[in-house]
């Protein structure tokens, strides 16, 4: 059972109070969820129910959009999150995951929101949470993308 299809109450605010807060329709919120940029929390019956949290990174996905990122290229950045160093997983990179099957969709785009080798819900994932510090996530690509370099630039040896 994934965790937005739990039986235990939840509690937050409601998606049409979401959307009108942040001058959206209820669709553009489903739809940033069928693309894979948040997992929703819902109740039994399957409304959907957002923490403070969620709503913060609702209007992240806003600014960016509106910076000019497209929602594939926001995808396609957290896509970039190295999962599987940061979960310590055994698999030889992001390849070797039997959960990531869309290398352009971060780790928690999976249909259970669950992985596979921890059986750890993808909300409660460390992961997960990087989403909320875009500062965190550019640093760690940024210090990647340098090593990257590095090694690309490095003289061959005759």
């Amino acid at each position: 059972m994934s965790y937005s299809e739990r039986a235990e109450p939840v509690e937050g605010m409601k998606i049409g109070v979401v959307a009108q807060r942040l001058g959206i329709s209820i669709r553009t919120i489903h739809m940033y969820e069928r693309e894979g940029l948040f997992i929703s929390r819902k109740n039994s019956a399957g409304t959907r129910y957002f923490t403070e949290r969620d709503v913060e990174w609702l209007m992240e996905i806003r600014r960016m959009i509106k910076a000019g990122i497209g929602i594939a290229g926001i995808r396609h950045l957290l896509s970039l999150i190295p999962c599987w160093e940061i979960k310590g997983c055994t698999f030889n990179g992001k390849g070797g995951c039997p959960v990531i099957v869309d290398h352009n969709s971060p780790c928690w785009a999976n249909k259970s929101n669950i992985c596979d080798s921890t059986l750890q819900e993808c909300r409660q994932c460390d992961v997960y949470e990087l989403r909320h510090d875009v500062g965190q996530l550019k640093q760690r690509l940024y210090i990647r993308l340098k090593t990257a370099e590095e090694c690309s630039n490095k003289p061959q040896s005759e």
